[in-house]
């Protein structure tokens, strides 16, 4: 029997795939080019958070990177869950992830400031 956080890791390493497969498949070039750094699957699989590579892009064009998500999201849903074979995907919300921005910038300032002590 398998642990019920394992299964939903699991469904979640799926859906991350599928989705990376779905944006790519995207006829817009500025939706294709998004990189996907994962999903996170809410407990009753009926939510999923998609975290998108923020890549330095200003605020404006976050907004309509979110919008043309939110109007393409009923064909990525669609197939996920034929690529899948879920019955139903569940409701996609996009948000951009500058985690890996801010530990760059932070990996700069520590250097700086060892530089600093020597």
């Amino acid at each position: 029997m398998t642990d019920p956080l394992v299964r939903l890791q699991r469904a979640e390493s799926a859906l991350y795939e599928r989705l990376c497969e779905a944006i790519a498949s995207l006829e817009d070039e500025e939706l294709a080019g998004l990189v996907v750094l994962g999903a996170v699957l809410a407990r009753d699989k009926k939510d999923a958070t998609v975290m998108i590579d923020g890549g330095g892009a200003a605020q404006e064009d976050r907004a309509h990177i979110l919008a043309k998500l939110r109007k393409a999201s009923g064909y990525i849903a669609s197939y996920v869950a034929g690529a899948l074979s879920w019955r139903r995907c569940p409701i996609l919300h996009f948000r951009f992830d500058d985690s890996l921005e801010n530990r760059t910038r932070l990996d700069a300032i520590f250097d700086r400031i060892h530089k600093g002590d020597k």
